[in-house]
């Protein structure tokens, strides 16, 4: 049985969790330490060193110019791309992957230097607050990119992305990362009154900014307890696939993917004689021919409708019940029934026979429209007087009268057998 012994969390601990338990297992529980350097982490670590030391320079007084700021970018991004970086789409090299860099550099500059429309506090600044869970207490931290005071007086804190989408509103105002750090801020800064939140989209040169209120902030620390509750008590940390899996650095470990990785490394010869691979592909052939068998199931099923149909109206025709084979025979019988209007197919009949038969005698009886207790009724003659009138208008009314045909097929026994 496996235990989070965690007493920190951050908002990406938690996100980890949210995702996928099992990959927090592997990285909080069993301390496996991994890391997956893919082009776009090394974009944004780069981007991040940069306005880290664009904002300290702006601290010391000195607004530096893009070009300085392009420099810093290319050399972070220069010490952080080595051979490990898994290249997930071959079209794009390294030189690409600068090139996206240095975009997100000169746009944020152009739209904002020199840096003085809000007064920098902290860059890669560590908060954190404590949260009661179920009687124990726990810390929440993470790092803030920039923490600002805006002209208005109000705090913002700032986060930088490098992602090539751009979210909506809806987003921003979803994401509880800054949100959380939102609630650190203000335990430092009691006197606040202001608070905004802000993502820079720096690939799009775009900003979206969020505003929670009171009633929010307390929602969100009621489902950071809850969600650290959940964690505490989970001994199973199961997986749960999805988009992030592609990128997960605990692929070849994890119950969904670690066998598929074992046998795309065996050499082609061995793979056919594997135990799991042979099982498996049995399991397939198998499917494929209920398929086929399902699927010419449907067209024999098809053609014995047809082949009732023309049987019963040969015995029509013949005024026979039974209609004889060489070694067998098929009995036929026929059954008249009503059919009333259905809520989904018919709703305007529907509701206005609800509406007669509401006011009707016999609604009692038939309250949820069953159209076999109506038939039944009528035919049974259940009613009387007034009643059974009004049960009958009904049904002549609304009903839709169908005869059914059911033919069985069965040995034929000659006069000679009894």
């Amino acid at each position: 049985m496996e235990e989070d012994r965690s007493a920190k969390f951050s908002p990406s601990k938690l996100d980890v969790y949210k995702n996928c338990p099992k990959r927090y297992q592997y990285r909080y529980v069993d301390r496996i330490a991994r890391t997956r350097k893919t082009p776009e982490t090394v974009l944004g670590v780069a981007v991040h060193a940069a306005f880290e030391e664009l904002y300290e320079l702006v601290r010391g007084g000195r607004a530096p110019a893009a070009n300085e700021v392009r420099a810093t970018f290319e050399k972070a991004f220069d010490e952080g791309w080595d051979e490990s970086v898994k290249i997930t789409d071959s079209r794009f090299r390294k030189d690409d992957w600068k090139k996206v860099g240095f975009d997100c550099v000169e746009t944020y500059c152009k739209l904002h230097a020199p840096f003085t429309e809000d007064k920098t506090l902290a860059v890669e600044k560590r908060v954190g607050f404590p949260i009661e869970v179920e009687g124990n207490e726990y810390r929440i931290e993470g790092f803030i990119d920039r923490l600002s005071i805006a002209p208005d007086g109000a705090i913002v804190i700032h986060d930088y992305k490098t992602a090539k989408s751009l979210p909506d509103q809806a987003h921003a105002d979803a994401d509880w990362q800054l949100a959380l750090y939102e609630l650190a801020v203000r335990r430092d800064w009691p006197d606040v009154r202001d608070v905004r939140l802000q993502w820079h989209y720096v690939r799009h040169g775009a900003a979206l900014t969020s505003v929670r209120d009171e009633a929010a902030r307390e929602r969100l620390r009621a489902d950071a307890a809850a969600l650290i509750a959940r964690i505490k008590a989970d001994h199973d940390f199961k997986t749960k696939r999805g988009p992030l899996c592609d990128w997960c650095e605990y692929r070849d470990l994890c119950p969904e993917f670690a066998d598929s990785i074992r046998v795309a490394a065996l050499p082609p010869a061995e793979r056919g004689r594997d135990a799991g691979v042979r099982l498996v592909d049995a399991l397939a052939a198998l499917e494929a021919k209920r398929r086929r068998l399902r699927d010419e199931l449907k067209g024999l099923d098809e053609e014995k409708k047809a082949l009732d149909g023309r049987i019963a109206d040969f015995s029509r025709e013949a005024g026979v019940a039974v209609v004889a084979g060489t070694d067998a025979e098929a009995a036929v019988s026929f059954k008249e029934e009503v059919h009333l209007p259905a809520k989904t197919h018919e709703p305007e009949r529907h509701a206005a026979l609800e509406k007669e038969a509401r006011s009707s005698p016999v609604w009692e009886d038939v309250a949820r429209l069953d159209a076999h207790a109506l038939a039944d009724g009528v035919r049974a003659r259940r009613w009387a007087g007034e009643a059974l009138a009004a049960a009958e208008a009904l049904l002549e009314r609304y009903g839709r009268r169908e005869t059914s045909v059911a033919v069985r097929l069965r040995r034929r026994r000659d006069d000679d057998e009894e």
